[in-house]
């Protein structure tokens, strides 16, 4: 999947929670977004197998609570009091919600080979693949993008407007 299409399957990923929660569900939709490419930062490091260490549930983990940790320490060398460990934990659950996103989105392809999502690898070789379409689709890749900014708008009207059909 291309970079729109991580884009667009960030925003459809994270719907539900633009819905329940207005506003702040779209700031965390925002930083999914910011963050759903990471693990192909393997396309920049030789050293990195494409869809291997980057594209696991372990990695995300890492990241998310990278940030959660990095987060609450600076949260609390803040010159206001702000109520640290919730905000930390929501913003590295977040990131962890926008690489999964990522893999869910590799998973759609039709990865073969090297290219499949094992994202429980090394405890499970087994791999995540949907093999939908191709990952170079444009028109795939567009689609996404357009459905997540349509739906991302549609969540918010319908969490701030509920009576309007």
């Amino acid at each position: 999947m291309h970079r729109d299409g991580h884009r667009g399957i960030a925003l459809l990923f994270m719907l539900p929670l633009t819905g329940l929660f207005g506003i702040v569900g779209f700031a965390m939709t925002v930083v999914a977004v910011a963050v759903c490419r990471l693990p192909d930062l393997d396309h920049d490091h030789d050293w990195l197998s494409h869809r291997g260490p980057t594209h696991t549930v372990w990695f995300a983990l890492g990241v998310g609570a990278v940030a959660c940790a990095g987060l609450y320490v600076g949260l609390l060398a803040a010159p206001v009091v702000l109520p640290a460990w919730p905000i930390a934990v929501l913003a590295g659950t977040t990131v962890f919600l926008g690489v999964i996103s990522h893999l869910l989105a590799d998973a759609l392809t039709v990865g073969r080979g090297d290219h499949t999502v094992r994202p429980f690898r090394p405890l499970s070789p087994l791999p995540l693949r949907f093999g939908l379409f191709r990952a170079d689709s444009r028109g795939w890749n567009a689609g996404f993008l357009i459905g997540g900014i349509v739906g991302q708008v549609l969540a918010l009207g319908w969490f701030y407007f509920p009576g309007i059909p």
